[in-house]
């Protein structure tokens, strides 16, 4: 869809057809994957979704070739889900400079996304293919997708938008400066059009001329900022673009502001410079877009993503990634590994839970498992980690720790446990006890799974010697 494309309530259409309403067209989002299943998938995740009262409707191209021809004869696509490797192994990254170069496209959001480990492409070419977005097909669950989806439509909006305005008043400037007299009367009504278009607009917008002033500011811009001229809220992004080298292309920033009521907003600026047909700076044209409830829904699903929604502790896949960043963090030089402080896995499991379920009932259980999180939690340093593995067991990562210290910290951690007295709500109250097995990282062979077998097998020593002890292997 095209600047042209745009209609908006209110605008007088002139003569011809009355135009149909944007709301029952739905967002079309291009998916190029030549597996079949993700295009099933895809549509299946956004069936239920709707921005701005308009579904997603998915294009579905099956390699690059197709994906190219789609884009041949379509202008209206804000987003493309592109697999990596397809034809070739980079036929996503081709496609992408196609887009980019052979159709100077700049305004279609492009998020690459794979489910082959290893394919994610590096910083710099995600940098050199102007890429906004990358994800892994297992991370897509359908908030996710949902969520970079709107915020892709979003970004492609803006950026039509500041191309339609741009277009406007570079049309201004040029007309009113080739034949003043003769466009008055034009331009007048060009400036009354814009002007009543950015006032509507929902998000803060501003002009900012080649002497620096602020000529241009919409309603929402005054609400958001009342007492601001744009030099303080915007300072930082003021700065990084008065320090950059000259250009005419569209870029954009994030930054954090105090909004009218005093609250923190969390804001994604888009600015385009303005310049005359001789090549001289005519000012500065931008766009603030309100992240802060985005950046909220995205920390809240990594919580949800990371944390065992009984006991409050990590889950299990963050436990195991974590383990992994352990041990890979000792690679290198092997002057590098051994410089490095020594990590202790402690692995804990409560002695006789299934009696406490069978005897005290499940929500004990349930009592009684948050409560030793507590418990363990109270005895740890900040960097120290508690996840729960499953059921009764959890899993505790001590950094800088070596087996001696982490022993001790282990058996304080067992007298802890022993010492606990757990009321119910009902006015009963029981004991627990846990066995701990403790093994020491051992960087240079250890892989997540020889570290996890050894603690198990300490575990296993514990409970078989009669519980409540520490074993260390």
């Amino acid at each position: 869809m095209s600047p042209d494309d745009l209609m908006f309530d209110g605008d007088e259409a002139g003569p011809g057809p009355a135009p149909l309403s944007l709301a029952s067209v739905p967002w079309p989002v291009l998916v190029v994957d030549d597996d079949e299943q993700v295009h099933a998938m895809t549509r299946l995740l956004l069936n239920d979704f709707e921005f701005e009262g308009r579904r997603f409707a998915i294009v579905s191209a099956f390699s690059a070739a197709e994906a190219r021809a789609i884009l041949a004869e379509r202008t209206d696509l804000p987003v493309v889900l592109l697999d990596v490797v397809m034809e070739t192994q980079d036929a996503g990254l081709r496609l992408v400079h196609h887009i980019r170069h052979d159709l100077g496209n700049r305004h279609i959001r492009i998020i690459l996304r794979t489910g082959q480990p290893g394919q994610a492409p590096e910083r710099e070419v995600i940098v050199a293919y102007d890429i906004n977005d990358y994800k892994s097909k297992s991370e897509l669950t359908a908030r996710k997708l949902f969520t970079s989806l709107v915020g892709a439509v979003r970004g492609w909006r803006d950026l039509v938008t500041i191309e339609m305005l741009n277009q406007s008043l570079e049309h201004r400037v040029a007309e009113r400066t080739a034949e003043l007299e003769r466009q008055t009367a034009l331009a007048e009504e060009q400036r009354r059009f814009i002007e009543n278009l950015v006032e509507l607009m929902p998000s803060p917008v501003w002009y900012k001329d080649a002497a620096g002033r602020y000529a241009l500011c919409n309603r929402a811009f005054r609400e958001q900022f009342p007492n601001a001229d744009g030099s303080d809220w915007l300072l930082y992004g003021e700065a990084a673009s008065e320090q950059a080298p000259a250009r005419t292309d569209s870029f954009s920033f994030e930054t954090s502001v105090l909004g009218a009521t005093g609250d923190a907003r969390e804001l994604l600026v888009v600015k385009r410079p303005l310049v005359t047909p001789d090549g001289s700076a005519a000012g500065m044209i931008g766009i603030a877009t309100d992240i802060t409830e985005r950046r909220r829904m995205e920390r809240e699903l990594q919580r949800l993503a990371t944390t065992d929604p009984l006991s409050g502790a990590h889950n299990r896949r963050y436990i195991i990634d974590l383990l992994g960043r352990l041990l890979a963090g000792h690679g290198g030089a092997p002057e590098d590994r051994r410089s490095s402080g020594a990590v202790c896995l402690v692995m804990l499991d409560i002695d006789h839970f299934k009696r406490i379920n069978d005897e005290m009932g499940h929500g004990a259980g349930d009592i009684a498992i948050r409560t030793v999180v507590d418990e363990i939690r109270g005895h740890l340093r900040v960097t120290d980690q508690i996840g729960r593995i499953g059921g009764e067991e959890f899993a505790i990562l001590l950094p800088d720790t070596a087996r001696e210290d982490g022993a001790a910290i282990a058996e304080r951690l067992r007298r802890g446990l022993a010492a606990l007295a757990i009321a119910l709500p009902d006015g009963r109250s029981f004991q627990l006890t846990g066995s701990f097995g403790l093994t020491e990282l051992r960087p240079l062979e250890d892989t997540v799974e020889s570290v996890l077998g050894r603690a198990d097998q300490a575990l296993y020593r514990a409970k078989a010697l009669g519980r409540n002890r520490v074993e260390v292997t």
